[in-house]
C-alpha cells in the first residue's frame, strides 16, 4: 500500500527560475515563498514567510519565462528528499546531507489583472497545453549541488 503524499501550495516565486537540461528535458528550478500569518502577543497580526524549493519538467522556453520573480501560483505534486553522502567526520561517522522539495505534476499560475513584473501576459491564449509536462518526473529530477535555490 502506498502512502498519501500529495501537496498543493499556494505561493510567489522567489527568484526568477533556473531552466537546466537533463536527458534531454527541460528541468525548471525555483523557491516559492507562503506566507502564514500568525498573531503575537501584543495581538498585532503578522506574515511568517516559508520557503520551499520546486523542480518542474516544462516544455518550451517560453512557459520558463512566466517563471520569474514575484509570480504567484500554485503547485501541485508531492514531497520528495533526496540524500548524499558528503564525507566522513573525526570520528569515522559517515556525513550525508538530505533535502526535501517539492516534485510537481501540474503549475497553475495566477495573473491578478496586473503587470507581473511589467511583462505582457497578451499572448496567454496562445500558450499550448503541452508548456508543462504533468506526472513527468522520477527520483533523477534534483539533485544536491552547492548551488542550491534558496
Amino acid at each position: 500500500m502506498s502512502d498519501l503524499n500529495d501537496l498543493k501550495l499556494y505561493g510567489r516565486i522567489v527568484k526568477d527560475a533556473v531552466i537546466k537540461t537533463k536527458n534531454d528535458k527541460q528541468i525548471a528550478y525555483f523557491t516559492i515563498a507562503n506566507n502564514k500569518t500568525k498573531k503575537d502577543s501584543n495581538g498585532n497580526y503578522y506574515d511568517e514567510p516559508n520557503f520551499f524549493s520546486v523542480s518542474a519538467f516544462i516544455n518550451g522556453e517560453k512557459f520558463a519565462s512566466y517563471l520569474k520573480k514575484g509570480q504567484p501560483l500554485i503547485v501541485e505534486g508531492e514531497l520528495k528528499q533526496i540524500t548524499k553522502e558528503v564525507g566522513i567526520d573525526a570520528n569515522g561517522k559517515r556525513l550525508f546531507d538530505s533535502r526535501i522539495y517539492i516534485s510537481t505534476r501540474q503549475i497553475h499560475l495566477i495573473f491578478t489583472g496586473k503587470k507581473e513584473n511589467n511583462q505582457d501576459f497578451s499572448e496567454l491564449a496562445n500558450i499550448p497545453e503541452n508548456f508543462f509536462i504533468e506526472e513527468d518526473y522520477n527520483n533523477e529530477d534534483f539533485s544536491i549541488d552547492n548551488n542550491m535555490i534558496i
